[in-house]
């Protein structure tokens, strides 16, 4: 069997680590697997003529709820492009809104609930011998009286049991352009190295049992990335810092083996202490990023956040002490929150002094408490309207358009400063090991350059 998994443009920079498990997992079952990801442009341009080339069986899409009628559009063109595969949806969206996404897009045959390795490889494998694929635990499809669910799929426990997902995406491009890359100069890779989370955020839907993979093993993971090329690495875990010893093993098992290389991680301010944080240092801990989101006690009650402002003092301080860089991320927009609410997290920012402040808008996703509270008062919710940077409601005293108006003044004060082109530089030219990192950071100079020029010639352009 042939498996094609469609990667939806989101405009991000982070590589499709989900959709590489998934073909890793189908891979090691004896099929074909492949991933067209519309992240790339060399690869969107293309998409049509890709997935008829690759003449697939099943193909497979994922979506976010911002992303979800992209995801849909790019469905009923596959089902053009080759009739008779069977088209399978999974992620956060199809998961908590099943019904919704089986009536809106009737180009998808079936829905991945949850996890996927297991659901996709059980789907491919029963299609191979020409069964049906109904009945398979974790999957979703259409019966006569509507949406039918098979029984829900046990939680995947052991994560060093997984097949690696780097081989299946194009990392060379993700490593040029991700995220932390142009900041700092780093050709940074992304690694997962957890899944499910412990806390009760009420804005968030990333569910069930927290589960992480062994020290050793993700030590492995990280030393195969930095032999592909990588530099530097982001680990994009919801909370790298849960357990607390684990942490201090995978740093042991940096420092036993040799390791050397910049990282970066997301952290609570509650999951941190000196100690810890001197540790992470001395293992390559670049920069950690914390979700302050407010500067109100009550605001983060609000949200479930299980910590208080206090405690992002306490952390952003104890990071810097360590010689860490602090990044501090800020969401305003809850349906509790007021103009004085706002204010006190824009006091709090300045207080902290953090080397990065990120602002968002608060979005109400599919399946996180809170948007289920809305839907249930009948407050309007248009999936493509839900993101970041857009206000889906009115707050007490403030409309949607207000709020926008303060998230952009906010960014726009807080705009990261970034290094100097010359640091960059420097600090790029110290890494170069052999003659393909010379290209490598040659080709990056040149398109640096060229995004200058471009950058002038657009501004002189504008005062003309």
């Amino acid at each position: 069997m042939r498996l094609t998994l469609i990667q939806p443009e989101t405009g991000g920079a982070y590589p499709p680590l989900s959709l590489g498990y998934l073909a890793a997992t189908v891979a090691a079952g004896g099929h074909e697997a492949r991933i067209l990801d519309l992240q790339v442009s060399a690869q969107r341009g293309r998409w049509e003529e890709l997935l008829v080339d690759s003449a697939p069986d099943v193909v497979g899409l994922t979506a976010l709820t911002p992303s979800i009628n992209q995801a849909g559009r790019l469905a009923t063109r596959a089902r053009e492009l080759v009739p008779d595969a069977h088209i399978i949806i999974g992620g956060f969206h199809a998961t908590m809104e099943p019904e919704q996404t089986l009536g809106d897009y009737p180009a998808i045959d079936t829905l991945c609930l949850g996890e996927g390795e297991g659901t996709l490889a059980e789907l491919v494998a029963r299609l191979a011998e020409g069964d049906s694929p109904e009945g398979i635990a974790g999957l979703a499809w259409r019966d006569g009286r509507g949406v039918a669910f098979g029984p829900p799929r046990e939680r995947i426990v052991d994560l060093d049991a997984l097949p690696q997902p780097h081989g299946f995406y194009d990392i060379d491009h993700y490593l040029e352009a991700g995220s932390f890359t142009h900041q700092y100069g780093y050709r940074c890779a992304s690694v997962i190295s957890s899944r499910g989370c412990p806390f009760r955020c009420r804005f968030c839907s990333i569910p069930g049992k927290y589960v992480v993979q062994s020290a050793p093993r993700l030590a492995d993971e990280v030393a195969g990335l930095l032999r592909r090329g990588a530099d530097g690495i982001f680990f994009r875990d919801s909370t790298f810092t849960i357990r607390r010893e684990w942490v201090l093993e995978f740093c042991r098992q940096v420092r036993e083996r040799g390791l050397r290389f910049p990282w970066i991680a997301n952290a609570r301010p509650d999951r941190v202490d000196p100690e810890l944080l001197g540790e992470m240092k001395r293992a390559g801990c670049f920069a950690l990023c914390y979700g302050a989101e407010s500067g109100r006690d009550h605001v983060l009650d609000y949200y479930g956040k299980d910590h208080s402002v206090a405690d992002t003092r306490r952390a952003v301080a104890a990071t810097k002490a360590a010689g860490i860089r602090a990044i501090a991320y800020f969401m305003l927009g809850a349906p509790i929150e007021t103009r004085a609410d706002i204010e006190a997290s824009y006091q709090l920012a300045r207080e902290l002094g953090a080397e990065r402040t990120i602002w968002k808008i608060f979005a109400p996703l599919p399946g996180c408490e809170i948007y289920n509270e809305l839907k249930a008062k009948g407050v309007p919710l248009d999936f493509d309207a839900i993101r970041t940077n857009k206000a889906s409601f009115p707050l007490a005293d403030m409309t949607e358009a207000e709020v926008e108006a303060r998230f952009a003044e906010l960014s726009r004060e807080f705009a990261y400063g970034r290094d100097s082109r010359w640091r960059v530089f420097v600090r790029q030219l110290r890494r170069v090991r052999s003659p393909g990192d010379a290209l490598r950071l040659g080709r990056r100079v040149v398109a640096s350059v060229g995004r200058m020029l471009r950058g002038r010639a657009g501004a002189a352009a504008g005062d003309e």
